[in-house]
C-alpha cells in the first residue's frame, strides 16, 4: 500500500495516517518533500534523464521517501516499479482542509487517488475540516474503516473521495454518501488592477449547496464518501468526426479559404 499526500512530509495528517496503518498494513510512504497543494493530478516538470531528488526517511518504522514533486509523480513513480511491488491501494491524506465540490479535480489529495486509477490502482483521498485542535485521531480511524472496506472486495467503488468533519470521534453525527457541490471551497474573485493581483475568497457558501452534497452534509457534521470515476472517453456524439475537422475545409489545404467561403455562403 502507497500512502502519499500533497501536503508534505512533515504533516501531521501523513504521520496520523500512517501511525492508524503501518501495524495492519505493508506500507510504503512517498510525499512531495515540500507543501505541493493544488496540483491535482500533475506530475510537474522534470528532465527524465536526471531523475527526481529524493530523500530515504523512516517514520514509526515505514520506508518513506520525500521526493522533489507533487503527489501525482509519486504515485506514478510506485506504480511503474521505483518503490517495490505494485501497490494495492493508493492513500492519499489526511489533508489538512476538506476537499468537496467539483474543485476536487484540483487537489493534489484527491488528484494522487485519480492518479492511482489510471494505472489500474484503487484510489482512496482522505480530507479533514479545519478545527482547533485538528482532529487528527478522527479522520485516521475513519481512513482505517475505509481503507479495509474497498481492500474487502474489488467490486467496490475503485476511487473514494472522504472528506471528514473536524470533530473528536464520538461527536461525528455519521457518515452518508454525497454527491459533489458545484464547486466547493472558492467562491469569488475579482481582480485589483492598481496591484495587479487576482484575489480570491474561500469557504463554501454552505447556504446555497444541495442538500445531498459533500459540502452541506460534512457541515451538519456528517462523513462524506464521494465514489470518482477516473478519466475516461466519454460518448461519441452520433455524428461523423469530419463535423470537427474536415480536411477539405481546412485553411491550410490549398485552396482551404476560398473553398470554406463558398461553402459557407460567403
Amino acid at each position: 500500500m502507497l500512502i502519499t499526500n500533497d501536503d508534505g512530509i512533515e504533516s501531521p495528517g501523513v504521520h496520523a495516517l500512517i501511525s492508524a496503518l503501518s501495524h495492519h498494513y505493508d506500507l510504503v510512504v512517498v510525499t512531495p518533500s515540500a507543501d505541493m497543494s493544488g496540483t491535482g493530478t500533475g506530475i510537474g516538470r522534470f528532465d527524465p534523464n536526471l531523475g527526481v531528488d529524493m530523500t530515504p526517511i523512516e517514520i514509526e518504522g515505514v520506508d518513506a521517501y520525500a521526493i522533489d514533486g507533487p503527489p501525482g509523480l509519486a504515485v506514478m513513480g510506485a506504480a511503474l516499479g521505483a518503490f517495490g511491488r505494485f501497490p494495492d491501494l493508493v492513500v492519499s491524506g489526511i489533508n489538512a482542509g476538506i476537499n468537496t465540490g467539483h474543485s476536487v479535480i484540483h487537489s493534489g489529495t484527491v488528484g494522487a487517488a485519480l492518479t492511482a486509477r489510471t494505472f489500474g490502482i484503487r484510489g482512496l483521498a482522505v480530507s479533514l475540516s479545519q478545527s482547533d485542535p485538528w482532529e487528527w485521531e478522527t479522520a485516521a480511524a475513519v481512513a482505517a474503516s475505509a481503507v479495509r472496506w474497498m481492500l474487502e472486495d474489488p467490486h467496490r467503488p475503485k476511487v473514494l473521495n472522504v472528506n471528514v468533519p473536524g470533530l473528536p470521534l464520538e461527536e461525528v453525527e455519521g457518515i452518508h454518501w454525497a454527491d459533489l457541490d458545484d464547486f466547493g471551497y472558492f467562491r469569488v474573485a475579482h481582480a485589483e488592477l492598481p496591484d495587479r493581483r487576482l484575489q480570491f475568497e474561500v469557504g463554501p457558501d454552505v447556504s446555497q449547496s444541495d442538500p445531498s452534497t459533500d459540502t452541506y452534509l460534512l457541515d451538519k457534521g456528517l462523513v462524506t464518501v464521494t465514489p470518482l470515476s477516473a478519466v475516461e472517453p466519454a460518448a461519441f456524439p452520433d455524428v461523423p468526426a469530419t463535423d470537427v475537422w474536415d480536411p477539405a475545409l481546412s485553411p491550410l489545404s490549398k485552396g482551404g479559404p476560398t473553398e470554406r467561403s463558398e461553402v459557407e455562403g460567403g
